[in-house]
């Protein structure tokens, strides 16, 4: 992978981590009293949560682009099989759970399915980074 591509790869993968988190905080952390002495939402959860949408599908977009060269070759060719199916997992699920986010009506399975997608969220930078510090033996005289 180009080092261009692979910069904009980390961006877009940090960018995806950080503004899930920022909606976390802002969701569980920081609240507001409205005028009545309520506590409500915090104005910036809803942009947090848009932002994190946004760059979301983006992310997606690039987990796409790297099945055919990166994610299919390493797989066949044995590299880094146990980090590389870690993060797919992690994809996999991060994508499926966000779009039932989006769709289930349910308040409950709502709530269980938040909860599972933002954990797994946090954990996929660990995830991530361990991916990229494993080492894998290479042919001599690759790259």
């Amino acid at each position: 992978m180009s080092r261009g591509r692979r910069l904009r790869l980390y961006a877009v993968s940090i960018a995806s981590w950080c503004t899930g988190v920022v909606w976390l905080l802002f969701h569980y952390f920081v609240k507001t009293v409205d005028r009545f002495g309520f506590e409500a939402p915090h104005p910036a959860e809803k942009w947090s949560l848009i932002g994190h949408a946004l760059v979301s599908f983006y992310a997606l977009w690039w987990f796409g682009l790297l099945w055919p060269n990166h994610i299919k070759s390493s797989w066949r060719l044995h590299i880094r099989r146990g980090t590389g199916g870690l993060l797919f997992g992690c994809m996999a699920w991060l994508s499926v759970s966000g779009c039932a986010l989006y769709y289930i009506g349910s308040d409950l399975w709502r709530s269980w399915t938040s909860i599972l997608h933002w954990a797994v969220g946090v954990g996929a930078l660990f995830a991530f980074v361990l991916h990229l510090v494993t080492r894998t033996a290479r042919a001599p005289g690759s790259a």
